[in-house]
């Protein structure tokens, strides 16, 4: 089984297991949605700033590797045209009865974010990717896809894990005890012994990558986008937040003009 055929299974298990992000948005942030202000969040706790979205009400907008209910029907009720491309079924399903309960409209597809060849060229004004870059071995990969499907001057705007995390061996980490255990970059193929990587993947757990920060946000700019935004925010457990306070990073991007 390859990497993304895991990740594909082991998100169907996240959704069906009852994961925060496959918890269908409310009705007041619906309704707070349509008042326009949206709360679309790429990170564990903190929404992007509704300055980072304003400009996207009522154009072409997708969203990348972020099925589950919240985001695809948060931005569909914010007046956009949306579409959500993920590579889970079940995600995708919760994404479908959120815009069922709502009465709203957004075309979903099941496909890896390394390859949205299924979308022309410029054919999206906006891209809203809750984290899911770390479940990529390939971060460029995903960001010249985006610059390809994005307009000139179209918005960019991810979230992804600070490699920094991956350090700790993972298995302590649950208890709440911090060991520095991996080198980084991490990657689950490469860090882990092939019999560890096994029974993972067996267990249903996601297959990872930590990625660097010059790849995080050196790639960007390599695949001729322009950083316009940055913020950071915690993981909501607390061992992890009192030693690393900038935990996950959420980024704005704009593609530039050709």
């Amino acid at each position: 089984m390859d990497a993304a055929e895991a990740n594909s299974r082991a998100w169907d298990m996240e959704a069906e297991n009852g994961s925060a992000w496959a918890r269908i948005a409310g009705e007041d942030e619906i309704d707070a949605a349509r008042r326009g202000n949206p709360g679309i969040r790429v990170t564990i706790d903190r929404n992007v700033p509704l300055s980072w979205i304003s400009a996207l009400r009522g154009k072409h907008v997708l969203v990348l590797g972020g099925a589950g209910g919240q985001q695809t029907p948060v931005i569909a009720a914010y007046g956009c045209r949306t579409e959500c491309a993920d590579i889970s079924r079940v995600m995708l399903e919760r994404d479908r009865e959120a815009l069922e309960r709502y009465g709203l409209e957004a075309a979903l597809h099941m496909m890896d974010m390394r390859d949205l060849s299924a979308f022309p060229e410029r054919s999206f004004d906006g891209i809203v990717s809750p984290v899911s870059l770390n479940f990529v071995s390939d971060a460029e990969a995903v960001y010249r896809e985006a610059a390809r499907i994005l307009r000139p001057g179209g918005i960019y705007i991810l979230g992804v894990a600070n490699p920094a995390l991956y350090i700790f061996d993972d298995r302590l980490l649950a208890s709440g005890r911090m060991k520095i255990k991996y080198t980084i970059p991490f990657s689950d193929e490469k860090s882990l012994s092939s019999k560890e990587l096994r029974r993972r993947i067996a267990k249903g757990d996601t297959v990872e990558y930590s990625h660097t920060l010059e790849d995080i946000l050196g790639g960007l700019c390599r695949c001729g986008f322009s950083i316009t935004g940055f913020f950071t925010d915690g993981t909501s457990f607390e061992p992890v937040d009192s030693f690393l306070h900038d935990c996950y990073l959420a980024i704005r991007a704009v593609r530039a003009d050709d």
